[in-house]
């Protein structure tokens, strides 16, 4: 069964909200929209408010850890939030951007679908209808510019949203500009969903590092994703570069032994493979001079599980 129209535009909303450009941040309609949910609930509402500039600012980490641990039923939900902002200020993952007030926004489409196309034997109650009226309160604080929320000690701690751009895989991902951002404030850089340092991200995007550079980056994920962004007739520049073994697995994946020299490490050692089901292109240091071994130190496989093709 296709899920209801309204559906399709409560859906259509969301993206609009990740994916919005920029916004301008009404502080007091957020205020009196998240303390509406307090009056939904029946729960006093808390004296004092304080605005944070992003989910690193000291009180903001501080209230959150504590609201983590409460136990009372008034700061239930605010700990809910405090865990995923907890998250996201320790990792700096890409998940920080979609843990805000939307954090629940899946339970929000599913029960709204169930509220409108409900199976007869087991009908909606006024606990649904409650629920979806305090996910369009948060819907719309979104709208306005709020991100985050979470209460400790009788104040209500708030940081506006980040602004987020990804791919068309749903990654963090921008060759241009952060890919998420507190406006005037922190800002984190992201190339296909993986986690980039500014200065090394400026130099990945603008093709300013040199092979030797690009091979000497610890982090396989980032060390694949510059090497992709690289010319590749960069390569031709490396020193003693010499294809010391040549492949195809069963995968029809081209493999390659390469050695070359770093002017800072000396003589290494690449064993080049392909992953056979994303097809992105790896280079893992190695000690070996064959595929075939390197390929079993590396992924564990025996030996009858190759088909070499020379």
């Amino acid at each position: 069964m296709e899920y209801h129209r309204d559906t399709a535009q409560l859906i259509e909303r969301m993206c609009k909200n990740v994916e919005r450009k920029d916004f301008d941040l009404d502080k007091s309609k957020s205020e009196e929209l998240i303390l509406k949910t307090y009056d939904l609930f029946s729960l006093n509402r808390p004296p004092k408010i304080v605005w944070c500039n992003d989910i690193f600012d000291p009180d903001f980490a501080m209230s959150a850890r504590s609201a983590s641990s409460a136990s009372s039923a008034r700061s239930a939900w605010s700990a809910r939030s405090a865990r995923s902002a907890r998250s996201a200020w320790s990792a700096r993952s890409a998940w920080s951007a979609g843990s805000a007030l939307d954090y629940d926004f899946d339970w929000f489409i599913l029960i709204y679908e169930y509220c409108k196309n409900p199976d007869k034997d087991y009908m909606p109650n006024n606990n649904d209808y409650r629920y979806l009226e305090y996910c369009e309160l948060l819907m719309k604080a979104k709208e306005a510019g709020l991100g985050y929320r979470v209460e400790c000690e009788w104040t209500l701690y708030l940081v506006p949203t980040p602004l987020v751009l990804i791919d068309s895989r749903n990654r963090f991902h921008s060759d241009k500009k952060p890919a998420i951002r507190w406006k005037n404030w922190k800002e984190f850089f992201f190339l296909q969903g993986v986690s980039v340092e500014k200065n090394l991200w400026k130099k990945i995007v603008k093709d300013k590092l040199t092979p030797q550079e690009v091979f000497a980056i610890d982090n396989t994920e980032v060390r694949r994703i510059a090497y992709e962004a690289m010319n590749k007739s960069k390569m031709l520049t490396l020193p003693w570069y010499k294809i010391l073994d040549k492949a195809k697995d069963k995968y029809r994946g081209n493999m390659k032994i390469i050695q070359f020299n770093i002017d800072w490490i000396g003589e290494i050692k690449y064993y080049n493979c392909f992953c056979p089901s994303t097809w992105r292109e790896y280079f893992l240091e190695t000690k070996s001079n064959t595929c075939e071994e390197a390929k079993s130190m590396s992924f564990g496989d025996k030996k009858i599980e190759f088909d070499f093709e020379y």
